[in-house]
């Protein structure tokens, strides 16, 4: 059974967003106190909510130590380490940096208290906990990458707050660890984009995103959607083909594969050396987010019915990139998802007269979401296939997985389900599977 900690984020508002709760020290306004998830070493992802602003020192053209008050090589407890009479402690700005740094960098429940350049007091509490040697020692290399991809990780230019979810390589962050988010019950089940780089040393800081597999550029101030934020798109070769990727995760990053088997997150980014070149780990400390668009939580199913096929789709059309959501259909979304370095195809094909979605490679998916992140139904669908393939629908709030397996469905066969209450649907099957008219309610 999934253990989880439950623990309280409260989080400064910067950048003009207005919150609730309790005032800070300072009189700036504090995200309410709701209960988040906080993984137990490599069991669970992290709960958490976005909201730094990068209106200070992260979009300048020195990195977060030089100019700022901040020194990497001295503990964030010690004047030396976070100076008190320059730098980020004598703006509101520059302290709500302070406060996700020592959030990303301390364990849940252990602080640090800095006084600002007046002599008034501030505590920061950790939450994170990737880089608590920080607090009374050095942060190296791996420590500066760890923590800059986590802040990165919880940056929205807009200031407002996002809930999302974060994972790491166990190995490397047992502090946040990897797993799916539905196995902690979160909502946030769209994988957004993996964050890397070195914001605290570098000159210029060295910030960079790729899009993960269900990237999506509507989010205000999250990445791609905003200029505001100082971390761009990263890009490069792969070592399976001569192809130039820029800002794709899934033919970018080295993959690791979840506790269930199938799905996976990100444990390195790195490039090869040219096309068909030499694996270049570049990044070997990175950070995976998982967002949802439906914030609040409140949307309900009104079930009207709506049946999704593929004959306004070209024959023939098809991608590689499972970060190309290819069709939007009443706020439905389809995508591939394959392993790394798999060289699979979503194609429009006419295997009973009409056009169906075909996945025809080892290791694929197809999956379904709506793109708002409303829970929908699945009434039925017809599964093209000349074998076995299993359905999978994952459940709103809950870690509850239902399944179905067909062997060797006819061309034409409707298969009835009548799942209620869903946040993804995925139908895998090793030597391929088309589907058509799959009707929903939403």
């Amino acid at each position: 059974m999934t253990k989880a900690l439950w623990n309280s984020l409260g989080v400064l508002l910067v950048g003009g967003a207005v919150g609730c709760g309790a005032a800070g020290q300072d009189g700036s306004a504090l995200l309410q106190d709701d209960p988040v998830s906080q993984g137990l070493a490599s069991e669970n992802g992290l709960s958490a909510i976005n909201g730094l602003s990068a209106i200070n020192g992260l979009v300048a053209s020195n990195g977060l130590m030089t100019a700022n008050g901040l020194s990497t090589i001295n503990g964030l407890s010690t004047i030396n380490g976070l100076m008190t009479s320059n730098g980020l402690m004598t703006s509101n700005g520059g302290r709500a940096t302070v406060e996700y740094l020592a959030k990303c960098a301390l364990s849940n429940g252990d602080y640090i208290d800095k006084q600002d350049n007046t002599g008034k007091s501030y505590r920061y509490y950790g939450r994170v906990g990737i880089g608590s040697g920080w607090k009374n020692g050095q942060c190296d290399t791996s420590c500066q990458q760890k923590i800059s991809a986590c802040m990165m990780a919880h940056m929205n230019s807009t200031g407002n707050h996002v809930p999302i979810f974060i994972n790491a390589d166990p190995d490397k962050m047992p502090s946040v660890g990897m797993s799916l988010p539905t196995d902690s019950g979160s909502d946030a089940i769209i994988q957004e984009g993996v964050f890397m780089g070195n914001m605290l040393t570098s000159n210029p800081p060295t910030a960079y995103f790729v899009k993960g597999d269900g990237f999506k550029a509507s989010i205000p101030g999250r990445l791609g959607a905003s200029s505001g934020n100082p971390y761009k798109s990263w890009s490069g070769y792969r070592t399976d083909d001569a192809n130039f990727y820029d800002g794709i995760a899934s033919a970018l990053c080295q993959a690791r594969v979840l506790s269930d088997g199938e799905h996976y997150d990100y444990k390195e980014c790195g490039t090869a050396s040219g096309p068909y070149g030499t694996y270049i780990g570049s990044w070997p400390n990175v950070v995976t987010t998982y967002v949802n668009r439906n914030y609040n939580g409140s949307v309900a199913q009104n079930f009207s019915t709506v049946t999704l096929n593929f004959n306004g789709e070209g024959l023939g059309f098809k991608t590689r990139s499972k970060a190309e959501v290819w069709t939007t259909t009443s706020n439905f979304e389809f995508k591939n998802t394959v392993w790394m370095y798999a060289t699979g195809n979503l194609t429009i094909e006419s295997p009973a007269g009409s056009n169906a979605l075909c996945s025809n490679y080892w290791g694929e998916h197809i999956v379904i979401t709506k793109n708002t992140g409303e829970p929908f139904s699945l009434s039925s669908l017809n599964v093209h296939v000349g074998n076995t393939v299993t359905i999978k629908g994952y459940k709103k709030g809950t870690s509850t997985v239902v399944s179905k397996t067909i062997s060797t469905p006819g061309l034409n066969n409707a298969t009835i389900l009548n799942w209620d209450g869903l946040l993804k649907v995925e139908i895998k099957q090793n030597q391929g599977v088309c589907i058509d008219d799959v009707v929903l309610k939403t």
